[in-house]
């Protein structure tokens, strides 16, 4: 199964090259976590008031701090591009990292960046007029309205992530869009089930083992940045997976 191949081989590239992993995005990380640790600080002081605990109603907040969200969200998205570009730079061109500070590649940092809206703006014009219909069949079909539901929101899910190849093209420097990335994965719609599937089921699994701990909060916590890190490298590794198979044709 080409699906499992692309999750296990996407595994093998974390395990085979995880001291490159920890070079690339241990400083990221780091600087992810001070940032947001300063901007959280300073948020919550602004939104106490008088020093004693009592939280100022979301309706008097200011202009200010919606924009100081906004800037710590866009200061953490270019980080984790940093980081994120450094690694499909380093599987898919053998950019080896030097050091602990991963290469800076700028104008590709801001294509991610820019590929990364698009995607979201197509997902969300194609999952809106499938939630508003999706709602009135539910309505009136109930249980096999739900099921009608599940099945187009998957199909749409699994169309949309079709174009994902064209993040670590960004990441690269290729030129390639949203109708490259519908063109090399003409067909292939099984396959980008059967991944989702098992990140679905990697989650999953890393949920009902949190759960588990959830009597010893400290060892949860602990597990749980574990899992997120992991989980996301290899959400990462699947995408270059994927634009290595389909597009430049690599054997897994």
């Amino acid at each position: 199964m080409t699906g499992w191949k692309i999750f296990s081989h996407s595994i093998e590239m974390i395990s085979r090259n995880f001291q490159q992993a920890v070079q690339i995005f241990l400083v990221p990380l780091v600087l992810i976590a001070l940032v947001i640790f300063a901007m959280v600080g300073q948020m919550a002081s602004e939104l106490t008031m008088h020093g004693n605990g009592a939280s100022v109603p979301i309706g008097m907040v200011g202009p200010g701090m919606f924009l100081k969200f906004f800037l710590l969200s866009l200061v953490v998205a270019l980080i984790s591009m940093w980081g994120i570009v450094a690694w499909h730079r380093y599987v898919l061109l053998e950019e080896m990292p030097k050091g602990w500070i991963p290469r800076l590649n700028p104008s590709n940092i801001v294509m991610y960046l820019l590929r990364s809206l698009q995607l979201m703006l197509v997902s969300m014009v194609c999952m809106l007029p499938v939630a508003f219909i999706g709602s009135a069949i539910v309505q009136a079909g109930g249980v096999i309205g739900a099921v009608l539901m599940v099945v187009c929101l998957v199909a749409v899910s699994v169309f949309v992530g079709r174009m994902v190849l064209v993040l670590p093209a960004a990441a690269i420097g290729a030129s390639f869009g949203l109708s490259d990335a519908l063109r090399a994965t003409q067909g292939q719609w099984p396959t980008f089930l059967a991944v989702g599937f098992f990140i679905f089921l990697a989650n999953a699994v890393a949920a009902v083992i949190l759960l588990g701990l959830s009597s010893v909060p400290w060892l949860m916590n602990v597990v749980q940045l574990g899992f997120s890190a992991v989980l996301s490298l290899l959400n990462i590794s699947i995408l270059t997976t994927l634009y290595g198979y389909y597009e430049e044709k690599r054997s897994i």
